[in-house]
């Protein structure tokens, strides 16, 4: 067996190198390859030169395939050390080889024996040949064409596979992607996915530029990469989350593995001008599940999200965020229903001035009937949130609270949260009601909950002052539960503050909570603005806040809720 290489001379100085193309000439008769080498000899082809490999059985031609990846077309004899080695050969490049793009050309002397029809509709060939019927100028132009398909066929896949890379590969980091992710669990089950999401990431790039923010998730890649790529799969899914994958069984001490990459990542160092780093993470696990493994991790990430920074969750079927989610699932289309067919109602509880007894205002708050049941907010008002209904909601109590506003002349509060502000017609709509019912708006406030999210955007705290110049009152909701709410009573236009239920409820249990009470009362004075004590739901908070000398109050104690259409004003 020889290789042989016909090109001509080439003259460095006026010619290029030429493209070398691989042909494999595979029959146990050496005539015909002294005869197929003289004609190759002789041909001329202007964009590549051949290089010719010879094989005198199968089992050579096997050899020489393993060897070389890269034959463009293989000329092959059937009757050669069995009467159907050819064709056995076929079926091996094409199954065991799996090498679709090699040209195969069946070229026998005994094509009575093997009918082209035959052979060709039950092998993966390209074309069939008898060896008589190969003249020079037919073996060029089979030569010629096999290769121009093969180079095709290269480009092709050269191209996809291009495509592929920029479709599974994150461009920054380099890393595979999320896509590349979901695609390696399809072919593997049983995975651990360890997911790291970088703590403020969106404040490195708002505080250092988006150049800074690229350059961390660039080095915190490649130091992934280089510490754990030997037992782990390594991806960077998106901004600010990485993910760490394994398959193998012996990875008892889970636990302390996850916590040592945590620790491992908060001594890693990133610098750059003017800039120095050490990450914090929140890390959600999904250990060795069968199925879902990405949901699972990410369900148990956003859980650890929630408890706080640095925190580590493992996802199992008690998450707080599996219930949470079970419980959307439950009341969003209840929620649905009743928005349609008048299932939510209206419910009055009065806030009183404990110095002379009277009725302040009265906060609305909102029940949902369903099957002859009524329900309070602390049932469905999460999912509300999460399915996107909490807006609706607030819409149907702004439109009641206007209408007995005008009705009655009383005062009325709406609770409204962060949700609210987010859409676009929320002052519009404001606008529109007051205007239909003809209502004084200075009989209107609004409960601001979740007011952190407000303080923090600039755009939202322009809407609460517009919606204040209108002639609404704000009062804060759950004064005291977080520190940031001193600062939200500086820089929104309040006039009240409602102190949280959980400091009244207990204020004649707990020296903390009356301590806090009066730490906000001196606050509240000191701003001159009013201080509502809701929850109050026994004799003895009632007589605590009243020595405290606090002078508005709202709970069961004093009065319960009731519909408004029962309400008696």
């Amino acid at each position: 067996m020889a290789n042989l290489t016909f090109a001509k001379e080439q003259k460095p100085h006026t010619q290029s190198i030429k493209n070398i193309q691989k042909i494999l000439i595979v029959d146990d008769d050496q005539a015909v390859h002294d005869i197929t080498n003289i004609a190759l000899e002789s041909m001329n082809f202007s964009d590549f030169e051949l290089e010719v490999l010879t094989a005198h059985s199968s089992a050579e031609a096997q050899t020489l395939l393993n060897e070389h990846d890269n034959i463009a077309l293989a000329l092959i004899d059937v009757v050669m050390e069995t009467p159907e080695a050819g064709l056995d050969l076929v079926e091996y490049i094409r199954n065991e080889l799996e090498n679709d793009f090699i040209r195969l050309i069946i070229r026998t002397g005994q094509a009575n024996d093997f009918p082209p029809m035959h052979v060709i509709q039950h092998y993966d060939i390209n074309d069939f040949k008898e060896k008589t019927e190969l003249t020079r100028e037919r073996l060029y132009t089979t030569i010629r064409t096999s290769i121009k398909q093969y180079g095709q066929l290269v480009e092709l896949q050269n191209k996809y596979e291009e495509t592929y890379r920029q479709m599974t590969t994150d461009s920054l980091t380099l890393l595979p992607n999320r896509i590349k992710l979901i695609e390696d669990f399809s072919k593997q089950s049983h995975q651990t996915l360890i997911l790291i999401d970088i703590i403020g990431f969106s404040h490195i790039n708002e505080t250092n530029g988006y150049d800074v923010g690229d350059y961390v998730l660039k080095e915190l890649g490649a130091f992934l990469f280089s510490k754990y790529s030997e037992t782990y799969s390594v991806y960077h899914l998106n901004n600010d989350v990485f993910a760490l994958v394994t398959c193998k069984d012996h990875l008892e001490s889970l636990q302390y593995n996850v916590e040592k990459i945590k620790d491992d990542i908060s001594k890693f160092s990133i610098e750059t001008d003017n800039f120095n780093i050490h990450i914090e993470t929140t890390i959600g696990v999904a250990y060795q599940t069968e199925d879902d493994v990405l949901k699972k991790a990410e369900l148990a990430l956003k859980e650890a999200r929630n408890l706080g920074r640095n925190q580590i969750k493992f996802y199992s079927s008690d998450l707080k965020v599996i219930q949470q989610i079970n419980d959307t699932n439950h009341w969003a289309p209840i929620i649905k229903y009743a928005l349609e067919h008048s299932g939510i109602l209206a419910y009055a509880q009065p806030i009183f001035n404990l110095n002379n007894q009277s009725i302040d205002k009265y906060e609305l708050l909102v029940r949902i009937k369903y099957k002859d049941e009524i329900f309070t907010p602390s049932k469905f008002i999460k999912a509300a949130r999460h399915s996107g209904q909490l807006y609706n909601i607030f819409k149907f109590m702004f439109d009641q609270g206007c209408k007995y506003a005008a009705k009655t002349g009383k005062n009325f509060s709406i609770n409204i949260s962060d949700c609210e502000f987010h859409h676009e017609g929320l002052i519009e709509f404001i606008q529109e009601t007051i205007h239909h019912y003809s209502v004084d708006p200075k009989l209107l406030s609004l409960e601001v909950l979740e007011s952190q999210a407000i303080t923090q955007s600039d755009e939202m705290q322009d809407l609460v002052l517009a919606i204040h110049n209108l002639g609404l009152e704000f009062i804060i909701d759950d004064f005291g539960v977080q520190c940031s709410n001193f600062a939200q009573a500086e820089f929104l236009p309040i006039t009240t503050l409602k102190i949280d239920g959980s400091f009244i409820e207990n204020i004649h249990e707990s020296k903390n909570s009356k301590i806090i009470v009066k730490t906000i009362q001196t606050f509240a004075r000191e701003k001159g603005l009013k201080l509502i004590a809701e929850f109050v739901c026994n004799q003895e908070s009632y007589n605590e806040i009243k020595e405290l000398g606090i002078e508005y109050a709202q709970g069961f104690y004093l009065a319960e809720p009731v519909p408004l259409d029962d309400l008696n004003v």
